[in-house]
């Protein structure tokens, strides 16, 4: 299982092989669903015409922030290197891009509010993006916890 710690004033990552081909297999799996499934696009405005102007001027910027999130995670994960140090701008990178996932995997699932792993239902449970969203919240709530200790 992953480990998150904070030493020396850095994060450290342990993920063995598998656990970063698992992570880079989820990675690539729903980095395409990514700006095109619901709570994955930026709504601004109710207003179709102003939707259509943010969406000139803003999604661009927003669409490249998520990738270099992305980015950061696929570099850590192709290191070949059991134990990441990361820095705080990393780890931040990592946060916001396994939420970018989590929002991914929600949305494939039909989730469309909190609580929905409170009491999930058997076919829930037996879903692959449940387990995805489960182990990416996992992961990234080590690292918000390394984050503020």
């Amino acid at each position: 299982m992953a480990r998150v710690r904070r030493r020396r004033g850095r994060i450290q990552l342990q993920l063995d092989s598998d656990e970063r081909a698992a992570i880079r297999g989820i990675v690539d799996q729903l980095s395409p669903h990514l700006g095109h499934v619901a709570r994955t696009v930026p709504v601004a405005y109710a207003d179709a015409e102003m939707q259509k102007e943010y969406d000139h001027w803003v999604r661009p910027e927003l669409d490249r922030g998520r990738e270099a999130d992305l980015e950061v995670i696929r570099h850590c994960l192709d290191s070949g290197e059991d134990m990441a140090p990361l820095t705080e701008a990393q780890t931040l990178a990592w946060v916001r891009g396994l939420n970018h996932l989590r929002l991914a995997a929600g949305a494939l699932l039909g989730v469309e509010k909190d609580g929905w792993e409170q009491n999930p239902d058997e076919a829930l449970r037996g879903n692959s993006e449940f387990r995805v969203l489960l182990a990416l919240g996992f992961l990234q709530e080590e690292l918000i916890a390394a984050l503020e200790s």
